[in-house]
């Protein structure tokens, strides 16, 4: 099984060039066969007849839980940022490179 792990920390991305791949205003769903489970103190993101495995921190597993499609990429960025208020700045940019990660293994799609 591939594995994959989630790099938040954007040293190889330009925020710029993740903002323009992903418009703010869409909302992520997480595709329903996509599982998020701790194994061995990990989080793990998986879809089970699939090959790839997402290990995933706190802050990756939050905004995975946040994926409803009720919430733009915007709203997720606020309330995330009101909630850890010290990490606000960063918890942004995490957010976005997170949800980048997520779509590109097909975990998520934007309605």
């Amino acid at each position: 099984m591939e594995s994959k792990s989630l790099d938040l920390t954007l040293k190889s991305k330009n925020l710029d060039s993740i903002l323009y791949q992903m418009d703010l205003s869409t909302k992520p769903l997480r595709q329903p066969d996509y599982k998020l489970e701790v194994i061995d103190d990990e989080l793990l993101l998986f879809h089970p007849s699939n090959t790839t495995l997402l290990y995933c921190n706190q802050t990756a597993s939050l905004i995975w839980q946040l994926c409803d499609g009720q919430r733009t990429v915007q709203e997720l960025t606020e309330l995330l940022g009101a909630a850890y208020p010290e990490a606000a700045e960063s918890l942004s940019q995490e957010t976005v490179a997170t949800l980048e990660q997520f779509s590109a293994h097909g975990a998520i799609q934007f309605v």
